[in-house]
């Protein structure tokens, strides 16, 4: 009878392993498809903001006004907190700075745009190249943080299972 009782519980004590393993099998999973879905957001989202800028320098050209830059050049912002990150990291070299416009959100309205930064970040354009930077960066993978849109679709296009830990942007 003692055996019987036994062998039961250690049935259970397998089970429960089982289940466990399943769960966090599952959360995994679901927590990478997150990552990998907050990714194609930004890039989404820097897409937006690099077509309807240059949209809005497009009409100022074939209205034949004067080219109107919005935002405010990255190298009148160096005081900034919310750009530390970036120029501590050398995304952008200092003899470029003056090629850099930070967007505010009023900028990004005017463009006709219904997005806005994301918190504590701003989106960054060089009209030049319209290559478009997100101040904060996000998190690609444990050793990297990407803020340009042409290397966050390097890295997406070439890895067709995105793996992502955590973005460090909050919406």
């Amino acid at each position: 009878m003692k055996r019987s009782q036994g062998m039961g519980m250690i049935k259970l004590i397998v089970m429960i392993l089982f289940i466990v393993l399943i769960v966090s099998s599952i959360i995994y999973f679901v927590r990478m498809e997150y990552h990998a879905a907050r990714i194609e957001t930004i890039k989404t989202d820097m897409l937006q903001v690099q077509w309807k800028i240059k949209d809005y320098i497009d009409k100022q050209t074939v209205r034949g006004e004067e080219t109107k830059y919005l935002g405010t050049k990255l190298s009148e912002m160096r005081s900034s907190d919310l750009l530390q990150e970036l120029f501590n990291g050398n995304v952008v070299t200092e003899d470029e700075y003056e090629k850099y416009y930070v967007l505010e959100d009023k900028d990004l309205a005017e463009a006709g745009l219904e997005i806005t930064n994301y918190k504590d970040s701003y989106f960054i354009i060089n009209y030049e190249t319209y290559e478009i930077i997100v101040s904060k960066g996000c998190l690609y993978s444990k050793e990297e943080i990407l803020y340009k849109l042409s290397d966050i679709i390097a890295k997406t296009n070439n890895d067709e299972n995105v793996t992502v830990n955590e973005t460090n942007i909050e919406e």
